[in-house]
């Protein structure tokens, strides 16, 4: 039989699709591992316990700004409540299983634009990034953002490329979930719409209109859509739960980009950016070419809308999120150009790469793992109770007291001397358990409650997690009162 060239390729693709498949279940596996580790052993975030209230009433929730803005993920905890109790791994599934698909989302995109090298790294640093290992691990809307986020992004482009009105249906059920799930969803979204309108399916730089499929199939629904729902909201009185209060303040203003990327780790943010400036650049195909101006104008667009909404209601880091599946594919974008323009070795060199920017992140990762990022008052509160639990108890937030040491006298610690001043003259003797970052106390900008405390409290325990990066979860117990007064 003659040698056929044909069967050769189909079988040299099989092959490579075979051994794409099989590091995929690598980098899965040690992803669903990875991320088991800490649903029962980490303590609840204070946004934990507020989904347990959200939760459990929904649109009826005493809590503000309320859930009128972002149902579904309360809706669908809301549904699990039936066969699953609010426990640590209970409460934990649904972000978990998100993010399990998350990543499974961010290999079929890399794959699409990349091809296996490609896929591979961007699945590879989900897996790793203590970021996406928190939310996955966090009984919030986090990973469901993230998941949502990678799967418009396979959506929209693929529309864009084939106008076919399924596509475009598809991109729409995922936007408009993506939006009822949090309102800063749209925020990337703005920058992807105009790199898609600046940047051709050809790869050329000019300004091309949507298609009228792309606005009767997916941009006119999705407007109208929105737009019903808050003429609705606010036909009930509640047009103001899209504002979270009033804004943290100048200072949180200004730490919010230096935290986006504290919390992406630098080594990622810069493969990220190198990856998109590279394939913008030397992108070998037109579909590389737009993916880099959808990923640097979506990015952009998020941190330039969150620096503005900063100004008008509260901001957190946490919020980027939906820009993340932009920073990881970008990054596998750019092993995916290493691999293509070495001509020996490319797996050799590649993977020296990846090796490196997984060293930079690794401190992140293993801090991670030692104390979740999150601060733990449950040593605190065992002290109180075996100590003295008849004294009051001063912490914020309360609700983690509330949770988990209910049967102590818990107060709201308010970050004033005056009040300070005012429970000691009432009670004599109060604890306090306050949470420190490396720059101080936690909510106490100004250093006056550390002022008083050092005059008129001792520490009686204090609790941390080792940690190798910069960050800081410490839990100080403080007696205050006599004897303390007199030492």
């Amino acid at each position: 039989m003659p040698y056929s060239f044909a069967a050769s390729d189909q079988s040299r693709s099989r092959n490579d699709s075979y051994r794409a498949a099989r590091w995929f279940v690598l980098v899965l596996g040690a992803a669903a591992a990875l991320r088991l580790y800490g649903l029962d052993s980490y303590p609840f975030e204070e946004d934990e316990v507020y989904t347990l209230v959200e939760a459990t009433h929904l649109f009826d929730s005493p809590l503000r700004p309320g859930i009128d803005a972002r149902p579904l993920y309360y809706l669908l905890q809301h549904l699990l409540f039936e066969w699953v109790p609010p426990t640590h791994v209970g409460m934990r599934l649904l972000p978990f299983f998100f993010g399990i698909l998350g990543i499974y989302a961010t290999w079929r995109l890399g794959y699409e634009l990349f091809g296996r090298l490609g896929a591979f790294a961007a699945a590879l640093w989900v897996a790793l990034a203590p970021w996406h290992l928190h939310v996955s691990g966090m009984a919030r809307y986090g990973s469901l953002l993230y998941l949502l986020s990678a799967a418009f992004l396979l959506y929209v482009l693929r529309a864009y490329e084939t106008d076919r009105r399924r596509d475009y249906l598809a991109a729409l059920a995922v936007l408009l979930a993506g939006t009822a799930t949090h309102p800063t969803f749209v925020f990337p979204v703005i920058g992807v719409v105009l790199a898609l309108t600046l940047v051709s399916p050809l790869g050329q730089v000019g300004w091309t209109w949507p298609s009228r499929r792309a606005w009767a199939a997916l941009w006119i629904p999705f407007l109208a859509g929105t737009g019903t729902a808050y003429i609705a909201m606010a036909a009930q009185g509640r047009g103001s739960s899209l504002r979270n209060f009033g804004g943290r303040g100048l200072e949180a203003t200004i730490r919010l980009m230096p935290a986006i990327v504290e919390w992406l780790t630098p080594v990622m943010f810069t493969a990220g950016a190198l990856g998109a400036l590279g394939l913008f650049l030397l992108g070998r195909t037109p579909r590389q070419r737009r993916w880099a101006a959808v990923a640097g104008l979506g990015v952009a667009s998020t941190m330039v809308t969150l620096f503005a909404a900063s100004f008008v209601t509260n901001v957190y880091a946490d919020y980027a999120v939906v820009m993340l599946p932009m920073v990881f594919v970008s990054a596998g974008g750019l092993i995916h150009l290493i691999g293509e323009r070495v001509k020996q070795g490319k797996d050799v060199i590649a993977g020296a790469v990846m090796a490196v920017i997984v060293a930079g992140i690794a401190p992140s990762l293993v801090s991670h793992l030692s104390d979740g990022m999150r601060f733990d008052p449950r040593p605190a509160f065992r002290v109180i109770e075996a100590t003295a639990p008849d004294l009051p108890v001063l912490t914020t937030p309360i609700a983690l007291q509330r949770h988990y040491a209910p049967q102590l006298l818990g107060r709201e610690l308010k970050m004033t001397a005056a009040h300070l001043d005012e429970t000691l003259a009432g009670h004599g003797q109060f604890w306090a358990v306050v949470w420190v970052r490396r720059d101080g106390i936690v909510h106490d900008a100004s250093g006056e409650v550390a002022a008083w405390l050092d005059r008129h409290c001792y520490v009686i325990h204090s609790h941390e997690r080792p940690r190798f990066d910069y960050r800081m979860y410490r839990v100080d117990l403080y007696l205050c009162g006599t004897p303390a007064d007199g030492q």
